[in-house]
């Protein structure tokens, strides 16, 4: 019964961790692409984009966008909106073009698209008070979308951006883990270069006193003899 109970378990923890492998490496994609198609509809936006925070370089880049590749865009966190709003952990909205940052004009230049509005809320951890990621909405539609986006609008990003916290906090972690395996490899290296130049330092050492003792017995059995 028992050898039952555990061939089960077994079985059921190789789902569990298959399971975990597959989503991690296709089911984080796959939800942020979903949210970035029904976004759009759902606020009557032109554009959305899901950022996410390197803790390796303290950037944001790009994850999924609207008519973008992955990290095609990178982002400082200071002298941009998005950026800012990862730094603070407050919603950015701006209802005129003069307000963007010169870093998104720049970005504007590159990819020739043109923001007249947009709204950016922070996506947080759901295990700390950090800031993983942020969805950006660009340009409202509709007869009064020179207006900007509405407080509405706000609430519901703010709803999708819990939803989507573990998914950001994933990626966020991957980078982390990234960042410490190097690390570690680095110290482990480190300690195995210091072993062999202190293995080495020792045989040079055993070495010399080998050296000594052969060239002073012929001189100490001489003394003893005396």
């Amino acid at each position: 019964m028992k050898q039952d109970l555990a061939n089960e378990w077994q079985k059921l923890k190789a789902k569990q961790e298959a399971l975990t492998r597959n989503w991690s490496s296709s089911g984080n994609q796959d939800l942020l692409h979903f949210f970035m198609e029904i976004l759009p509809k759902v606020v009557d936006a032109d554009r959305c984009s899901f950022f996410i925070h390197d803790p390796v370089t303290d950037a944001v880049w790009l994850q999924c966008g609207t008519g973008l590749k992955e990290r095609s865009i990178v982002v400082p966190k200071t002298g941009s909106n998005v950026g800012r709003v990862v730094a603070t952990g407050r919603h950015v909205a701006i209802v005129r073009r003069d307000q963007q940052s010169e870093f998104a004009k720049q970005v504007e230049e590159t990819v020739g698209y043109v923001t007249q509005n947009m709204m950016c809320v922070p996506i947080r951890s759901l295990t700390s008070n950090q800031v993983t990621g942020a969805i950006q909405v660009i340009n409202k539609k509709g007869p009064n979308g020179y207006l900007g986006f509405t407080d509405a609008d706000r609430i519901l990003l703010e709803r999708v951006a819990d939803h989507v916290g573990m998914v950001t906090e994933n990626i966020y972690l991957s980078q982390e883990m990234v960042t410490v395996s190097d690390k570690l490899r680095g110290k482990v290296d480190m300690a195995e270069w210091v072993i062999k130049m202190w293995m080495g330092f020792m045989g040079l050492v055993l070495l010399a006193a080998f050296g000594v003792i052969v060239h002073f017995t012929p001189h100490m059995l001489e003394i003893l003899r005396r």
